[in-house]
């Protein structure tokens, strides 16, 4: 995924770089934009906001804005952009000239046979007039020339005109830009926090789960194989390994975001293991498993919940009880069921609607539009359906 992630951004990086290149009016097979100020002013410009981007994103974001310190960040992005707006002014002055604004008109100059260089169109000063012209300009039958001509106070001066045209083209036309990669940095921030708040609260839900283990369990898992030692029972060193192995498997493996789901149903079973030491010949148990490869990941733990109720519902010496369980996988589709008859009505409590509330907001969070899960349950029975999509 970080390796995905690396691409998208080398991609955007060069169509951005790109966007200079092709709306340079400059643009050609002679490649003379590369020499052009215009160009190379906007071009080292993109490449400025490309720093900002990552700089916002990295460092200004999570440094200054996450932690309050408004007026500091708000100042860094005033000051990032001046600076990007006039740096490659510095970096770039013009060429007197040349650039595409001149260049292009006196190429059409020098290819436009009808321009003539006459007095018709650049009228001589007043000292290379004839007497007879002079007499004729005295009088007012001749037009003042140009460069005699006084300035309209309506029309803006050239030097005022070079001001407000150097002015647009550092700060005004650079807001768009500017503009864009801010929102941009900023979206992804706040894309990228939310999802880190969502694990985080995934992994608090874990770890919730882990410690919603029926307290019991321990106690009465302990008791049983103290039992068996007392009887000096085989049996006995097998359930000390098993409950070590379930321990070792919510301390340390569910730590992780997936894992095997044949490791993941390794745990179940020694966890099924320790509740059948608890029980007696009263319970009708049944455990099927096909097409499970080491090739499969799952969310730890997602399916502890369903085992546990079952095994709360349904344990009462005094009565004869059912549990099965069937796991099957099909090319990534798991398919999860288990059946109980309910013989202890005393076992719906908080903690098993909490439970079960945790597993299905886990389902929705991790799997959204992956799973299916139907629940059947009557007053003498109670009946889970999972259908998971662990292709992908």
């Amino acid at each position: 995924m970080k390796n995905k992630n690396i691409y998208y951004h080398i991609v955007l990086i060069l169509l951005l770089l790109l966007i200079p290149v092709l709306s340079s009016p400059e643009l050609d097979s002679s490649l003379r934009l590369l020499s052009s100020s215009f160009f190379q002013r906007d071009f080292s410009r993109y490449v400025l906001l490309i720093v900002f981007f990552y700089l916002n994103l990295v460092f200004l974001l999570p440094k200054l804005y996450d932690k309050r310190r408004l007026l500091l960040y708000w100042v860094s992005i005033f000051v990032s952009y001046i600076w990007i707006c006039t740096l490659p002014f510095f970096m770039f002055p013009d060429n007197h000239g040349n650039g595409p604004r001149f260049g292009f008109f006196q190429d059409q100059i020098s290819n436009d046979k009808k321009i003539h260089t006459t007095s018709e169109y650049f009228p001589r000063p007043p000292e290379y007039f004839s007497s007879q012209e002079r007499a004729y300009l005295e009088k007012g039958h001749l037009e003042t020339p140009f460069k005699m001509r006084p300035h309209r106070k309506s029309f803006p001066s050239a030097k005022l005109m070079g001001k407000e045209d150097s002015f647009s083209r550092k700060y005004i036309s650079g807001i768009l830009p500017f503009l864009f990669s801010f929102l941009s940095s900023f979206f992804i921030h706040q894309s990228i926090k939310r999802k880190e708040m969502e694990r985080a609260k995934a992994k608090a839900d874990l770890l919730n789960l882990r410690y919603q283990l029926h307290p019991h369990f321990l106690f009465d898992t302990l008791n049983s194989i103290h039992s068996l030692i007392l009887m000096r029972s085989d049996d006995a060193s097998e359930g000390v390994l098993k409950l070590s192995n379930v321990m070792h498997y919510i301390l340390e493996e569910s730590e992780n975001d997936f894992v095997l789901l044949s490791k993941e149903l390794f745990y179940i079973k020694d966890y099924i293991a320790l509740q059948l030491i608890r029980t007696d010949n009263s319970l009708d148990f049944t455990y099927t498993e096909n097409g499970v490869t080491d090739e499969v990941r799952i969310v730890p733990m997602i399916l502890l919940n369903f085992i546990e109720n079952a095994f709360k519902y349904d344990y009462n010496t005094e009565e004869p009880s059912k549990i099965s369980i069937n796991v099957n996988l099909d090319g990534g589709k798991l398919n999860f069921r288990v059946f109980n008859n309910i013989v202890n009505h005393y076992a719906a409590d908080e903690s098993t609607k909490a439970g079960m509330k945790n597993t299905t907001e886990r389902l929705e969070k991790l799997y959204p539009g992956k799973y299916s899960l139907n629940i059947e349950e009557n007053k003498k029975s109670y009946f889970v359906e999972l259908d998971l999509d662990l292709g992908s």
